[in-house]
């Protein structure tokens, strides 16, 4: 999903919802904080990224809107943001 967070460029959010979360479903989840996210941003060709994980059904909507709201405080600051991640 795009987040249109006051720049030009709207940022890229990977949203993954996980409800039972095996190991490969960590491994990716951290292959995407750790790697991914990180490399498509180091290259700047491909917009703004960040990765969002939620696992609890019921805080969802206030989750992501924290999430939000931290990536807009961030970008006021300037650069790329860090990996978003949802707690749950």
């Amino acid at each position: 999903m795009q987040i249109d967070d006051g720049r030009p460029d709207p940022l890229n959010l990977v949203v993954e919802i996980k409800g039972f979360r095996g190991e490969n479903a960590k491994d990716k989840a951290n292959a995407m904080r750790a790697y991914w996210v990180p490399g498509v941003n180091n290259l700047g060709k491909f917009g703004r990224w960040a990765f969002a994980e939620f696992k609890a059904v019921y805080e969802i909507q206030a989750e992501f809107d924290r999430l939000v709201e931290n990536a807009m405080q961030k970008e006021a600051g300037g650069g790329i943001p860090a990996p978003l991640v949802g707690a749950g």
